[in-house]
């Protein structure tokens, strides 16, 4: 598998990016805030994305590439972008109602 994507394209697992874990006020992964958590998440989706993107691209150019990992990738990839997605939805609700709440 490393043969096919250049080893700048490698995705990371959760384990690697910090996101697993209990979500206390400190946290025992780093001490990550936020928005480094966030931010960290959207560059895994980002990953995945560009993963997926290039293995369909080696797929439709011929080269010798497993079928069932290039679609596996790319349902992973929109199972990624759907659950970003859902995530700011839910982020964007919670601040209307925050900004609508009378003091």
């Amino acid at each position: 598998m490393n043969k096919i994507l250049p080893p700048t394209i490698q995705r990371m697992t959760a384990a690697d990016s910090g996101l697993t874990g209990s979500i206390s006020p400190t946290n025992k992964t780093g001490d990550k805030n936020f928005s480094e958590v966030l931010e960290n998440a959207i560059q895994d989706v980002d990953m995945s994305h560009r993963v997926s993107d290039k293995k369909l691209e080696m797929l439709v150019s011929g080269e010798d590439v497993d079928i069932h990992g290039t679609m596996i990738a790319l349902q992973e990839a929109d199972i990624s972008i759907r659950t970003m997605s859902a995530f700011r939805d839910k982020i964007t609700d919670a601040y209307k109602n925050l900004i609508n709440m009378a003091i």
